[in-house]
């Protein structure tokens, strides 16, 4: 299989890395306006160009990674190029309508992933537009759970996935930003508090996939009658930490769907 990545930006970079240590894949082509600034040595199934359509013609399945202002351009760049071909689009607000109004003879997915896809641990949602075989969406769920793990889900929802998992990497950033900033507060070096917050994230999250164990029940085993633990719940309750995430959430789900709106409205 040869897969072409139009838009090596830190998303494009990350799929194109991530899709070419597989066997399946013989060749993966990477376009960037400048690829110099790709990071070097490229794997030796990697080539790098500028040619959008060179890559679309030679490839079997077409991942888009380009911004949104470059969508329509590199659209009608590669419609010829795509005919019959699957062609998984990562640009933001840029409907399945429009990418099958561009590319009316291909098969398309759209995807939201996030910046954890360079580590191979991204939450990736998608959406499949008409036409596609299951042998497609096979194709389609091989590329993406190279990323990390993926979901199917309506395309209407994909707005409210850019604002929880999109923008995700954002919110838990700060948090750790926070519990650095504690731990150094309570006499941690730096390191350490990094080190003991970025692992209690991770270590968290697993036990939560991995046991089965729900949120709550994972709250109640850490809290204990006049412990540390509620404690620092309380003062979390007083700060409305969780009302303040939601509020975050909600606010990055209706910021999406202006931006697609205007987006549409512009083009």
């Amino acid at each position: 299989m040869i897969v072409a990545v139009l838009g090596a930006g830190k998303i494009g970079e990350a799929v194109a890395r991530a899709v070419v240590k597989s066997p399946k894949v013989s060749l993966v082509l990477v376009t960037k306006r400048n690829t110099s600034s790709l990071k070097r040595p490229l794997p030796r199934k990697l080539q790098a160009s500028s040619d959008n359509v060179a890559a679309a013609r030679e490839a079997d399945v077409v991942i888009l990674a380009v911004k949104a202002a470059d969508a329509k351009r590199v659209l009608d760049e590669i419609s010829a190029q795509t005919h019959g071909k699957l062609v998984i689009s990562f640009m933001a607000a840029i409907s399945l309508a429009r990418l099958e109004r561009h590319l009316p003879k291909a098969k398309v997915v759209r995807a939201m992933t996030n910046m954890a896809a360079m580590v191979g641990e991204a939450a990736t949602a998608y959406s499949a537009g008409k036409g596609l075989s299951e042998a497609d969406l096979e194709t389609a769920r091989f590329v993406m759970d190279r990323l990390g793990e993926s979901i199917e889900l309506p395309e209407s929802q994909l707005d409210a996935v850019t604002a929880l998992s999109g923008s995700g990497p954002a919110y838990i950033a700060i948090l750790i930003d926070a519990l650095v900033t504690a731990g150094l507060k309570v006499g941690l070096a730096r390191d350490t508090a990094f080190r003991l917050a970025t692992q209690t994230l991770v270590g968290t999250s697993k036990l939560l996939r991995e046991t089965g164990m729900s949120i709550t029940e994972l709250r109640d085993a850490v809290t204990t009658p006049a412990g540390t633990t509620i404690a620092g719940i309380y003062e979390l309750e007083k700060g409305s930490f969780r009302t303040s995430v939601i509020n975050a959430v909600e606010a990055a789900t209706q910021a999406a769907e202006r931006v697609a709106k205007k987006f549409e409205a512009e083009h």
